[in-house]
């Protein structure tokens, strides 16, 4: 299986070859960068810390101190003259209040009076192992910072082929479908809702699209538009953007197409 490891910092080029007809191929073009991990951001307040986290610990004021500590196998990180803190499994906000606690009641009495402040940040990141599986470009296993997001994991898979879907794709945890993706719900709207962190041994499922409905004629986009179950007309053309000016959309055509028939249906406005 294909391995890619992100935290050398090298993000390989899109070379992967896409329909651009598809609504969303876009994303995952050779010159689109989008989705592009960014390597060298600060972690959120609500990161969870894990082994192979390093936490950075800063003491200023009336006393001046570093700490670089690496969580280790235990979920703990060792404060030499303080003791053990288990970390793991916390968000690094919360961490750095029991730190901070910690460090107040053994050696620093100051912090209570505000004259020795504490500041806790994390130094160097775990890596994170992950699966892409289904229809992506480039499927397989890849070993990525614990930063990176399933958009960012999408970029590196080179997105779906021209068979997978856009709107259904499936990050499973723990055998269970933790969260289905919607990336019209970006392409359209710029929500970035199922943009969210990924964890230790997540699979990433890209599925076959179910249905798809190709858009001609006087419209502000043509192309190929994955649909829903119980989507209307209505919902196709909010992805085209609409008519153009010169439009006629007093009727429009469609052609359904099934296993064994060919049915022409008109559209009327009216």
């Amino acid at each position: 299986p294909h391995l890619f490891d992100s935290t050398e910092f090298k993000i390989p080029k899109q070379q992967y070859k896409t329909d651009p007809e598809i609504f969303g191929s876009e994303l995952f073009s050779s010159s689109s960068m989008v989705f592009e991990p960014n390597l060298r951001i600060p972690a959120p307040s609500n990161y969870i810390l894990g082994p192979d986290d390093e936490v950075v610990i800063s003491v200023f004021g009336y006393s001046e101190k570093k700490y670089n500590l690496k969580v280790d196998l235990q979920g703990e990180i060792y404060i030499p003259n303080v003791g053990p803190i288990l970390v793991n499994g916390m968000t690094l906000e919360d961490a750095g209040e029991k730190i901070k606690n910690k460090l107040a009641s053994t050696i620093y009495r100051n912090i209570r009076s505000g004259q020795t402040k504490v500041q806790v940040t994390l130094g160097r990141i775990k890596s994170i192992r992950v699966t892409v599986i289904g229809q992506a470009k480039k499927p397989g296993n890849y070993t990525v910072s614990s930063l990176t997001t399933l958009y960012n994991i999408l970029y590196l898979c080179g997105g779906p082929t021209s068979m997978g879907s856009y709107r259904n794709i499936e990050i499973i945890r723990g055998n269970q479908v933790k969260r289905t993706a919607d990336l019209y719900d970006f392409l359209v709207d710029g929500n970035q809702k199922d943009n969210v962190l990924l964890q230790e041994g997540d699979v990433i499922r890209i599925p076959y699209y179910q249905m798809r409905v190709t858009l001609s004629g006087n419209v502000k986009r043509k192309g190929k538009f994955e649909m829903k179950e119980n989507e209307t007309f209505s919902t196709l053309m909010k992805f085209s953007g609409g008519f153009t000016d010169n439009a006629y959309r007093g009727a429009v055509s469609v052609v359904r197409l099934t296993d064994s028939t060919k049915t022409m249906i008109d559209l009327h406005s009216g």
